[in-house]
């Protein structure tokens, strides 16, 4: 990197090592901004980032506004009833609710329910690549006039279809957890 790119790059660069510009911390509603953290979830740590930046430039963060902000934001965030929406769509949770159980109880039934999603979803993009090699190792096979690279290949074949009864397997125990699936996938 020439000596004149960096030059100018780095102030961008370290602008995106503050939370908060000059500006932003001297008109900042804290209260707002409290609010807006706390309907977030995120942790009380939060305001560190923003007394830092802005001790950067001699100001001060109104702390009591903000925590007073953040208080009423936490009730917004840590309705129980929510907290199974948020796990469901995989938000992480930080242990900011007062009223911890209740709401991390509906949390963890969500995440429980997004994790099994998204296995599903790798079992499926697994199951498809697999079915693309076998598809292009029988080709092989068929293709092949050596007799030890075609059993290689069939050797190969074999291993990707017990991998994929596999797959398939695991998949139908997610998905159909009360039901006992077999699958073969040929003789």
């Amino acid at each position: 990197m020439s000596p004149k790119i960096l030059l100018l790059t780095l102030p961008v660069l370290l602008a995106g090592c503050s939370a908060l510009s000059e500006d932003e911390c001297r008109t900042m509603s804290w209260y707002n901004l409290g609010y807006q953290d706390g309907s977030e979830g995120k942790t009380r740590q939060t305001t560190r980032d923003y007394v830092s930046s802005c001790s950067e430039y001699g100001l001060k963060v109104d702390e009591a506004e903000w925590k007073r902000g953040y208080d009423k934001g936490l009730e917004l965030y840590c309705i129980p009833e929510l907290a199974y929406s948020k796990g469901k769509e995989g938000q992480a949770y930080l242990g900011v609710c007062p009223n911890d159980a209740s709401f991390l109880k509906q949390y963890q039934r969500g995440y429980e329910e997004y994790k099994l999603a998204a296995r599903l979803r790798e079992i499926s993009d697994e199951l498809e690549r697999t079915e693309r090699d076998i598809d292009t190792l029988e080709r092989s096979i068929r293709n092949e006039t050596n007799t030890e690279q075609r059993d290689y290949y069939r050797a190969k074949r074999d291993r990707a279809i017990r991998h994929y009864e596999s797959l398939r397997r695991e998949y139908n125990r997610l998905r159909y957890p009360d039901r006992v699936i077999q699958f073969s996938f040929g003789g």
